[in-house]
């Protein structure tokens, strides 16, 4: 990386982001600031979605307990919670990979 300090003509993250002046400086400075406090939010959001769907997986009735029960719905219930869990763990993931390389 390399410093520069001169704001005139400075291209932000695309090719239309330019940077022409100390106004549109400071415009991109709160730009910049604003994408990063969202890839916070989006890695809380991540965590609280994984400590919530671990406290219900948790609470869902294990194979042993859904054997000894009549419905087999029951055991269905619980593969479909967890492949649903670990889909949308997945698009948090990518989409936080996506945004970490796009503030870079």
């Amino acid at each position: 990386m390399l410093f520069n300090w001169d704001v005139e003509n400075v291209c932000v993250v695309f090719s239309s982001w330019r940077v022409t002046g100390w106004g549109t400086f400071l415009i991109s400075l709160l730009g910049v600031i604003a994408l990063t406090a969202g890839y916070e939010f989006v890695r809380e959001m991540s965590r609280r979605y994984e400590a919530s769907s671990a406290e219900y997986l948790n609470s869902l009735p294990t194979e042993d307990e859904t054997e000894s029960r009549s419905p087999r719905w029951l055991g269905k219930q619980s593969d479909q919670a967890l492949q649903k869990t670990k889909i949308t763990k997945a698009v948090f993931y990518a989409v936080q990979v996506f945004y970490s390389f796009f503030i870079m």
